[in-house]
């Protein structure tokens, strides 16, 4: 397993950094000045000015192809930089398509859905997306359960701090085994990529097990979440609501790129059928395959 996910564990720490940083100011910039636009025009410049400081810190370059394996490594930094700071650009739809307009289309918080935009007849593509769509909802499934972790320690009730009470300790604790799960399937998914690239064998099935493992992990760091902070976490003003609004609608996007959770459920029992178990199906997908170069 460690050889496996050696590329995910070798990401360039400045292209991390920067990343971060860059998104966090761009993500304040944006929110600080939303309710001041005086009309959509306004709205659509500003997005057009985020685009462009993306394009500038060459982000929107990061990816020359879907199936740029090398690069992965430095776009899955980006793209979960860009997921935690909930910056009004959709990354993922970028650096999969490169199409710059499609990625700042739109209401930004209703971002268009790729899969709607005629995306399943270029294969690549739509794997490159769906692999994008776990990275971002693994990176905002963190900046929700951090978000929580620092609100019931900061609130106090009945004298004590929130963390203290055992019940929000369990249901947090549970949050933080899906995201475990969510993020070391997504790793692995990402390895696949970095390996084999898009013609690999055991990357459609890594998808398959991340939608479905992803789709359940958002129900249990919603409401664990959203309950840990009460009315506050609806509010518009507070990051909980952006990243909750950003795990929904990546999950729907998700979801149709892999055909929904049923039809991922089945290919997955398919494969489980045909190498006659299920553990030997999930070593199967686990193990490198050959690269193809």
């Amino acid at each position: 397993m460690t050889a496996t996910l050696q590329p995910v564990l070798s990401a360039d720490a400045m292209v991390r950094d920067a990343a971060g940083r860059a998104f966090d100011d761009l993500a304040a910039d944006w929110f600080r000045s939303e309710a001041t636009f005086p009309d959509d025009a306004a709205r659509v410049r500003k997005r057009q000015a985020l685009l462009n400081a993306v394009a500038a810190l060459g982000f929107a370059d990061a990816l020359a192809s879907p199936d740029a394996r090398e690069a992965w490594v430095d776009a899955a930094s980006i793209l979960r930089a860009q997921a935690r700071s909930a910056a009004p650009i959709d990354m993922a739809l970028l650096l999969a398509t490169g199409d710059r307009l499609a990625s700042i289309a739109g209401d930004p918080s209703l971002y268009e859905c790729a899969a709607d935009a005629g995306l399943p007849g270029n294969a690549q593509a739509v794997l490159a997306l769906a692999l994008g769509r776990c990275l971002q909802i693994c990176a905002a499934l963190e900046a929700a359960l951090d978000l929580s972790l620092q609100y019931v320690q900061d609130r106090r009730q009945f004298g004590r701090p929130l963390a203290r009470f055992q019940a929000i300790q369990h249901s947090l604790a549970i949050a933080a085994e899906e995201l475990a799960a969510s993020t070391a399937l997504t790793d692995l998914a990402l390895a696949c990529m970095v390996r084999e690239g898009c013609a690999s064998a055991r990357l459609p099935g890594l998808l398959d097990a991340a939608a479905l493992v992803l789709g359940h992990a958002i129900d249990v760091v919603y409401d664990a979440s959203h309950q840990a902070h009460g009315a506050i976490g609806f509010t518009r003003e507070y990051p909980l609501h952006r990243h909750s609004l950003n795990l929904l609608r990546w999950r729907d996007d998700l979801q149709r790129l892999r055909g929904g959770e049923l039809r991922c459920a089945e290919r997955l029992g398919d494969a489980a059928l045909q190498a006659q178990g299920v553990w030997s199906a999930v070593t199967a997908l686990m193990q490198p395959g050959d690269r193809h170069d």
